[in-house]
């Protein structure tokens, strides 16, 4: 009768949820999938066991504990839980969209409920580092092709009869290939599968952006069961276990090994395209939670989970703060604090992105296939425990109570080796299942923080054992150095502006400076980048520009380290996505909206919207730049690959943000500046408050996004068209109206500019005051 506590949402969400899983024991209604699912696939070198895993999600809770939120009565109350348990367990889980509906029930929902409190909660909204709330969403049918649409659904419809494998593909030698991508190819050269139907991201939201969080690689239970995965998930060199694939009799745990190999490698693919940290692939039995670090994209680490069998009936939860539990095993409590631990990591460049993508080794694998392998009698027993000893350590660890800080220092300081238990707790007769139990043996130490500390070790041995030749060798060094040193001088100032522009955010191009840079004109002052444009006038023009541009974009050598200066926004439309984009060698920062190769041909149309309106360009619309046709294709947060680019000065933020402003006033310079553009024959044909901008460097309002529009007919003189007149194709005649005075009849033709200015009105009209106001 009265919401819940965190604890007791999270102990209900367990027996009343997720312990109604169910999976379809009736072949006859499973999903086949589509045989013909063959990706390429960037794979990683190794898989390795997460050891630091425990203590991270040990420090999220404590966090969380600090505070009385655990003890606010704030979420679902336990009767609606019992009611939202009896409906999920009348479903059986017998394909992904089960499982995904499943998810949304009983995982998603109830872990967007936490995150939307700890954002009520400022101390801990400041601790997370949250922008606003989360989303799991799903983006197989965004910025692609309506055609590819069916395709994609295929991978969820219900065929007994569908054929393993297509004519085409039974031709084809059942085989996985392998390779690394030679030193001049690029993604273009051998592009990479888009997000699938059954592969999520969840986005950290707010002030209008959706930065990706970490993926969910969803798996139907029937397809993948707890023992295939207990019988294959463990530390692999790929290259091995790809090369037991030319044996002609393979063992069932080398069958199982390979199956959890290409498993892990779909959800490591689409990490690498979104460009994140984290990653889990679910069954809704199992989760195995990912991780790649930023500095050895090869490697993917795994952590394990299986809520049933680490929680078992009941969570432990007896009210009492105080004592043991397991409530951070449960499905959602490692959801939670894995959400949380994801949202403070912020998302990669598409530098590292494309970097990675064109070092890592690519897997072709037709995944049906890999599947097919496994035959039922094989399989090991789903009691077959594997050794993770960063598993056992934390289901013995009770993170969510009370408690002195010395009593948690042990889980939650990874950089602490662990020593040995005492004597006392080593009878025969301890439980060595108890939550309360200390780890036999010192954990290890996560390979990154065990890397960091040998190679310290190490360059101080290094730099000890090495010390007087370098005393020797500076002294020539030194005398070569003075010899060149105005060469050097010279040399190193452009690098070194270079090099500290990199390092610090940088602002936009004015619309004046790039207007400038078109005409010839003078450098604006107000700039904030007008010191690398040139020292009277720019040292660029327009096409000058574009051509280094594509240079910098598509240089054949890129590194770790190499920064393309083209950044995502995470902003997209129906078609196209925004992108920050910097020249180095001059100093230009302006916006580009990519497009995937699909839509490269429908973006013409507003090309020469652009042209036409070329004279109000910098004051109603922003400055039109030029377009790119991308040598080396880019990610878009794993949604889409960007082909091409269409670049124009940043307009400012569309009125979708708030701006402080007046909502009347905000809509009569709206009305100006479509006012401007059908003065110039054109149509805007969406002018809604996100295709509206203000501008601040001028005070007023700039209209983005002409994909849409219509051009009119400008030699026609004004007036209605004589029916022996004749238009052409694509092209409308102007109408002769008086824009104002009919803002508010209904009566006026869908597609005129009286629509235009009234479709202002109204959607403005939609947004609450506050929305301007703020």
């Amino acid at each position: 009768t009265q919401p819940t506590t965190l604890p007791e949402f999270l102990d209900a969400c367990h027996v009343h949820l997720f312990l109604g899983l169910a999976v379809q024991t009736n072949s006859a209604l499973w999903t086949t999938g589509s045989p013909e699912n063959a990706d390429r696939k960037l794979r990683p070198t190794k898989i390795c066991e997460w050891t630091s895993f425990p203590a991270e999600q040990a420090l999220i809770w404590k966090d969380l504990m600090a505070s009385d939120f655990h003890s606010q009565r704030q979420f679902t109350h336990l009767m609606v839980l019992e009611e939202n348990g009896r409906e999920v367990s009348r479903r059986m889980i017998g394909s992904e969209m089960d499982l995904n509906i499943f998810q949304r029930q009983t995982i998603e929902m109830r872990v967007t409920s936490i995150i939307e409190k700890v954002y009520a909660n400022p101390p801990l909204r400041r601790v997370f580092k949250l922008k606003g709330d989360i989303s799991f969403e799903n983006h197989a049918n965004t910025l692609t092709d309506e055609s590819n649409i069916a395709a994609e659904m295929n991978l969820l419809s219900i065929d007994q009869e569908q054929p393993r494998r297509s004519a085409r593909l039974a031709a084809l030698p059942s085989r996985v290939e392998t390779q690394a991508p030679t030193p001049t190819q690029t993604p273009a050269q051998a592009p990479i599968s888009r997000a699938r139907a059954d592969q999520f991201c969840v986005y950290n939201k707010g002030g209008g952006l959706k930065v990706p969080a970490f993926i969910i690689e969803y798996k139907a239970p029937h397809k993948v069961s707890k023992a295939h995965i207990k019988a294959g998930l463990q530390d692999m060199d790929l290259d091995k276990v790809l090369h037991t694939q030319k044996k002609k009799k393979k063992s069932p745990e080398e069958i199982c090994r390979r199956v959890m190999a290409a498993i892990i490698t779909q959800a490591f693919s689409y990490m690498i395209q979104c460009g994140v940290e984290f990653g889990s692939v679910c069954t809704g039995e199992v989760y195995i939670y990912l991780r790649v670090l930023h500095d050895d994209p090869g490697t993917v680490y795994y952590f394990l989970s299986i809520p049933d069998e680490d929680v078992g009936q009941t969570t432990g939860w007896t009210g009492d703060l105080h004592s043991d539990n397991r409530l951070h095993l449960t499905a959602v409590g490692q959801m939670t604090a894995f959400t949380l631990r994801a949202l403070q990591t912020p998302v990669r460049s598409i530098s590292w992105i494309s970097s990675a993508t064109e070092r890592l080794p690519i897997w072709e694998m037709i995944y049906a296939d890999v599947l097919t392998e496994i035959k039922k009698e094989d399989i090991p027993s789903s009691e077959f425990k594997p050794s993770t000893r960063s598993r056992e350590e934390y289901c013995r660890a009770s993170p969510i109570k009370t408690r002195s800080k010395d009593a948690t220092v042990s889980i939650c300081n990874p950089s602490k080796d662990l020593g040995p238990v005492s004597d006392d707790d080593s009878g025969d007769d301890f439980d060595p299942n108890t939550p309360s139990r200390p780890p036999t043996k010192p954990r290890p130490l996560h390979p990154s923080l065990m890397s960091q500390t040998s190679r310290s070790k190490g360059k101080q041995q290094a730099s000890q054992s090495k010390g007087k030749q370098q005393a020797s060798q500076s002294k020539g060094k030194q005398q070569a150095s003075q010899s060149k040193g105005k060469q050097q001088a010279s040399q190193s100032k452009d690098k070194s502006q270079t090099s500290q522009s990199k390092d610090k955010p940088r602002g936009y191009c004015t619309q004046k400076c790039l207007l400038g840079m078109v005409k010839g004109w003078k450098l604006d002052r107000k700039c904030p980048n007008v010191s690398q444009h040139g020292t009277d006038k720019h040292r660029l023009n327009r096409v000058t520009l574009m051509r280094l541009l594509n240079d910098q974009l598509s240089g054949r050598i890129l590194g770790p380290g190499t920064d393309l200066g083209c950044d995502s926004l995470h902003v997209h439309g129906s078609r196209g996505a925004m992108f920050k984009i910097t020249l180095w060698s001059h100093g230009y920062t302006f916006v580009g909206k990519g497009l995937p190769m699909a839509f490269v041909n429908s973006v013409r149309n507003e090309e020469l919207v652009y042209s036409r309106l070329s004279p109000i360009q910098g004051r109603f619309v922003p400055v039109f730049l030029g377009n790119l046709l991308l040598r080396r294709r880019f990610s878009y947060d794993g949604i889409a690959e960007i082909a091409y680019l269409l670049c124009m000065g940043f307009a400012g933020r569309n009125l979708i943000y708030p701006h402080g402003l007046d909502r009347d006033h905000l809509v009569q310079q709206a009305k100006i500046s479509l006012q401007a553009i059908h003065g110039l024959g054109v149509l805007h044909n969406d002018p809604s408050p996100r295709n509206i901008t203000w501008n601040e460097e001028d005070d007023r309002v700039m209209l983005i996004d002409f994909e849409r529009s219509i051009l009119l007919n400008k030699r026609m003189p004004l007036g209605v068209t004589s029916p022996n007149q004749k238009s052409k194709p694509g092209v409308r005649p102007m109408e002769k109206m008086d824009y104002y005075s009919q803002l508010n009849s209904p009566e006026e033709e869908t597609g005129s500019m009286v629509s235009d200015m009234k479709s202002v009105w109204q959607q403005f009209q939609q947004f609450p005051l506050d929305r301007y106001q703020e």
